[in-house]
C-alpha cells in the first residue's frame, strides 16, 4: 500500500499493530477512520448509513449503561434528522439488547421517516437488539455475526432468568414440603411480585411487537404470512429451548424460517468487519460505552467514568 494512502483495518491485529505505532491518535483521527469506512458502505449500498453501537463484549464495570433504553430516543432522533428525507436507510447495530418499550419508541422514530430499512449486523445483536433488527425489511449479517433470542432484560438481567429462578424455588418448596421454606426465603426475597409481573409483561410485549413488525415489514404481502410469522416468533421467544439469553442464532438456523435475512457478500462483508474492528477498538481505548454516528455530522455517545476508591489503609499526608 502506498505510504500516502490511509491504512485499512481488515483484522483486529491490523488495528492493534497500527495503534501501537501511533499512540497519539486523537478522537477526531479515530472518527475519521470510522467515517471513511461508513462512507464506503454507503457508496457500495447506495443509501445512507446510521450507526448504533455499544460496548458489551468486554464490559468490566457493573451497571454499564450500554443497554437499549429510553435515553436512546435522543440518539436515534439525532441520527434520523442528520440525513435528508428519503425512502431507504441502512442501520448498523451492535448491541446486547435492553428494554422492549424503548425499542418500540426507536422503531417508531425510524419508521416515521423511512419506508425501507435494512439492518446490518457486523458481530452481534441480542435480545431487544434482535427485536430491533426484526423490524427491518431485511437483515444482512456478516458471516460470523449472530442474532439472539428476544428475551428482554430487566435491570440488565434476562427476564426469563428471573421468572425461572422463582419458578424453580416454588417447585422445590412444593416437592420438599413447608419445612424447606426457610432455606429458600433468601432466594424468594430477591423477587417482588411487581418484578415478576414486569418480567411476564415484558416477555409478552416482546413477542407481540415482533409479530406486528414482521407482518408490517419483512412479511408484508407474502402468502402464508401468519403461519410463518407465528413460527418465527415462537422460535425467537423459546427461552427454555435456547437456555441462554446470549445463545447465538446463526444464519444457517435462521434461514429455515423464510425471513429476509442474508449474509453479506465479500465486499460488504469486509467493510462490516472493518467497522466492527474500528468500533471495538474505540470502545477498548476510551471511556465510551455507546455511540450514535453517521457520515452527516452525528458522532456522540455515552461514557462511563471509573472512580477509584481510596485505600482505607493508606495514610493521607497533610
Amino acid at each position: 500500500m502506498p505510504s500516502n494512502q490511509p491504512p485499512r483495518f481488515k483484522t483486529t491485529q491490523d488495528w492493534n499493530s497500527f495503534l501501537g505505532s501511533h499512540p497519539d491518535l486523537s478522537g477526531q483521527d479515530l472518527f475519521n477512520f470510522r467515517k471513511r469506512c461508513y462512507q464506503d458502505i454507503e457508496n457500495l449500498r447506495g443509501r445512507p448509513l446510521l450507526i448504533y453501537a455499544t460496548k458489551f463484549l468486554e464490559v468490566t464495570v457493573p451497571n454499564t449503561p450500554n443497554l437499549i433504553d429510553l435515553n436512546d430516543v435522543d440518539g436515534f432522533t439525532d441520527l434520523v434528522n442528520s440525513i435528508k428525507e428519503g425512502d431507504s436507510v441502512d442501520i448498523l447495530i451492535h448491541s446486547p439488547g435492553g428494554r422492549p418499550d424503548a425499542t418500540e419508541r426507536i422503531v417508531s422514530i425510524i419508521r416515521n421517516r423511512f419506508n425501507n430499512v435494512a439492518f446490518l449486523i457486523p458481530h452481534s445483536a441480542y435480545s431487544a437488539a434482535t427485536m430491533l433488527a426484526l423490524s427491518g425489511n431485511e437483515i444482512i449479517l456478516h458471516p460470523s455475526a449472530t442474532l439472539g433470542p428476544i428475551d428482554p432484560q430487566i435491570n440488565g438481567i434476562p427476564a426469563r432468568s428471573i421468572t425461572r429462578g422463582f419458578e424453580n424455588a416454588k417447585k422445590k418448596i412444593i416437592q420438599e414440603g413447608p419445612e424447606s421454606l426457610p432455606a429458600y426465603i433468601p432466594l424468594i426475597e430477591k423477587y417482588s411480585l411487581d418484578l415478576l409481573e414486569i418480567c411476564d409483561d415484558s416477555e409478552k410485549l416482546a413477542k407481540e411487537l415482533v409479530k406486528r413488525w414482521l407482518g408490517q415489514y419483512m412479511f408484508e404481502g407474502r402468502q402464508g404470512q401468519v403461519r410463518k410469522i407465528n413460527r418465527a416468533v415462537k422460535f425467537f421467544s423459546n427461552y427454555d429451548s435456547h437456555l441462554l439469553h446470549s445463545r447465538p442464532l446463526f444464519f444457517e438456523k435462521l434461514h429455515e424460517f423464510d425471513l429476509k435475512i442474508k449474509q453479506a457478500e465479500p465486499g460488504l462483508s469486509e467493510l462490516l468487519w472493518e467497522a466492527h474492528v474500528l468500533l471495538n477498538g474505540f470502545f477498548a481505548g476510551t471511556a465510551f460505552v455507546k455511540l450514535y454516528e453517521s457520515t452527516k455530522g452525528v458522532s456522540w455517545g455515552k461514557q462511563v467514568h471509573i472512580t477509584q476508591k481510596p485505600n482505607p489503609q493508606q495514610k493521607i499526608k497533610a
